[in-house]
């Protein structure tokens, strides 16, 4: 049975204002404004958008070919291929991220609206939780901007050197003619350049925005946690008020146990969306930053007048590895423990259904 795919929704001024207001949901900020600027925010399906989209990746795809042509030719001056090898393996990130974004717009242009609407708002809980959660959205966004800016430090001494110094590429590439000539060089020198600063501006809004949606996601389980824990209290009229408004006030306390398990599929709906759209890229990142470390090692072994450059790509690609490695625990941790904090079996759900319906 062939299944429809959701509508894309324009995310407006209004979406960007509702989730500023929130303390948690906040943390989307940054990756909105990262991937508007590399023309990837997925709430315009207009054809101009998806034309300029896969465009950017068939460009990316044929920078990739040549680099790694060069990389192949020239395999056995082990320095030079692997100097070239770190910087293929970067396209090659940033290739698969273009690349998701592109083919899985409205699954995550689904999952933004389902946060910005039926996500509940950390104002829910009491003031020293709510500081809590928001301190770690901060601490997620702080690792990403830790990779950013390592990454752009790294980027910038490599970008600058081969045209001052020496005339050389951007990129080592093998090409079917002679890219030294007039005016050769220097439309392959810009069409590099301008392809190098995109790839690192789309690896870090792509890590901007997962890291962001998986945080979010994380923090909603604990603020759902905090709800719970209150349902047959009076705190928990506060509750439904913040999060239902004036019909919060009339609502019995089985029905907002049910609003409570409604909630808790759709974060794991979510989850499980997250997991289909982002598995294989991903795995991909966790091969792609391995390689990377290995290398930046074996150069710092070998030439160390790399030895700076080195040092900042191996750092990035490291603290790559931990924030997706430290967001993927927190949500993993919080999907898996939610219930058992309450509950150790069936029992337990059927005593406060009917201490609900009393």
């Amino acid at each position: 049975m062939h299944v429809p795919k959701p509508l894309i929704r324009r995310l407006s001024t209004e979406f960007s204002k509702d989730m500023y207001k929130d303390d948690v949901k906040r943390c989307i900020i940054p990756g909105k404004i990262l991937l508007q600027g590399v023309c990837c925010w997925p709430d315009d399906e207009s054809l101009f958008y998806r034309s300029l989209g896969w465009f950017l990746f068939w460009n990316l795809i044929m920078v990739e070919i040549f680099h790694t042509a060069y990389v192949v030719k020239n395999y056995k001056d082990i320095e030079d291929a692997v100097t070239a090898g770190a910087t293929v393996t970067t396209t090659m990130e940033g290739i698969v991220r273009l690349h998701t974004i592109l083919t899985k717009r409205n699954i995550i242009n689904s999952i933004l609206v389902k946060v910005w609407k039926r996500f509940w708002p950390a104002d829910v809980v009491d003031p020293i939780k709510r500081t809590r959660f928001r301190k770690r959205a901060q601490l997620a966004m702080m690792l990403t901007s830790i990779f950013l800016a390592s990454s752009i430090i790294s980027n910038w001494q490599m970008v600058a050197v081969p045209y001052i110094k020496n005339r050389s590429m951007l990129l080592k590439s093998t090409f079917p003619f002679d890219w030294d000539k007039l005016y050769y060089y220097e439309i392959v020198y810009v069409w590099h350049y301008f392809s190098d600063w995109f790839v690192l501006f789309m690896i870090n809004s792509f890590d901007f925005f997962f890291v962001a949606l998986v945080t979010i996601c994380s923090l909603q389980f604990g603020i759902m946690q905090e709800v719970f824990k209150m349902i047959l209290s009076k705190q928990s009229l506060r509750h439904r008020v913040v999060i239902f408004g004036e019909r919060g006030k009339t609502m019995g306390d089985k029905e907002m146990l049910l609003k409570c398990l409604e909630q808790h599929q759709l974060l794991i709906d979510i989850c499980n969306d997250l997991e289909e759209s982002f598995n294989k890229t991903i795995l991909i990142q966790c091969f792609v930053s391995t390689s990377a470390i290995c290398a930046a090692s074996l150069l710092l072994k070998v030439d160390y007048s790399q030895f700076l450059k080195m040092l900042m790509y191996a750092a990035a690609h490291l603290s790559q590895l931990f924030y997706f490695c430290f967001v993927g625990h927190e949500l993993s941790y919080e999907y898996a423990t939610i219930w058992s904090k309450f509950w150790k079996s069936d029992f337990d759900v059927l005593y406060l259904l009917g201490r609900a319906d009393n």
